[in-house]
């Protein structure tokens, strides 16, 4: 392996370091090459012993350090970097020619481009939030809307009961979800008469709906925090932006009732 690819991977291992263990990685003492000291045998013999699971979440966590997911490789490319390590690993590494150092110095371009864009919009953040304060206060105006503590924006109008759905309960409701801009629908996060637990309501909708009766309307403006924040989001729906939420409490049901 050149040292170009070298550094290609130990720069993804000593960039995931920081981030897994939430430190600086200490300085090595006397230590020149990182990869060279690696492959020592007094190194593999001091190696304590860890569950084949730990040894899976660190390929997982690398592979999300380097960014492998946004690289835009095929299965078959990824099956056969895969392939090169366990090679090397067993000590017949692949010889490097020219196409594959070609790739090596464009895949260090590529992740360097991603890392980058990632760092610009870290920085970004405060102007995001200032952002997402202003499009508070114009929803506000424009739907009436006051906002709760946690950050959720609501206009709840008056049930036929009195009723309040709490932790536990299943609730009965309808719900027309759209973007940001409260009229693009959101035919994914749309339905009648769902049929679901409280607990496993996104944050801001099991919030909002405990303001509810039965029988009442409401709007909610969810922001991004409360509503898929940093984990997967659907299909189809902008990522990180604020979801509007139009919502009819048709029934409750309390924990420990008899279903029908």
């Amino acid at each position: 392996m050149t040292t170009a690819a070298t550094g290609l991977i130990w720069g993804l291992m000593l960039a995931l370091a920081p981030a897994a263990f939430g430190a600086d990685p200490p300085p090595s003492a006397g230590a020149s090459d990182p990869a060279g000291a690696a492959v020592q045998p007094s190194a593999a013999a001091a190696m304590p012993a860890f569950p084949l699971s730990a040894y899976s979440a660190f390929g997982s966590s690398l592979a999300q350090t380097g960014h492998f997911a946004q690289l835009g490789w095929s299965e078959a490319q990824f099956n056969a970097f895969l392939d090169g390590i366990r090679a090397a690993f067993q000590g017949k590494g692949y010889p490097m020619d020219d196409s594959s150092r070609q790739l090596t110095l464009e895949m260090s371009r590529r992740i360097g481009e991603i890392a980058a864009r990632e760092r610009q919009q870290a920085a970004g953040a405060p102007d995001a939030k200032g952002q997402l304060e202003q499009y508070f206060r114009e929803m506000q105006k424009r739907l009436g809307l006051q906002v709760s503590d946690s950050g959720l924006g609501y206009n709840v109008q008056p049930g036929r009961n009195g009723i309040r759905p709490r932790p536990g309960d299943i609730i009965v409701f309808t719900c027309n979800a759209t973007a940001a801009d409260g009229t693009t629908k959101l035919p994914q996060l749309s339905s009648e008469n769902i049929r679901v637990k409280m607990d496993g309501m996104l944050p801001g909708l099991m919030e909002g709906l405990q303001m509810m009766t039965v029988g009442s309307h409401a709007i909610f403006v969810v922001p991004p925090a409360l509503s898929f924040g940093q984990g997967p989001w659907p299909e189809g729906v902008e990522r990180g932006s604020p979801l509007v939420y139009w919502i009819t409490l048709n029934d409750v049901i309390a924990a420990g009732a008899r279903q029908p």
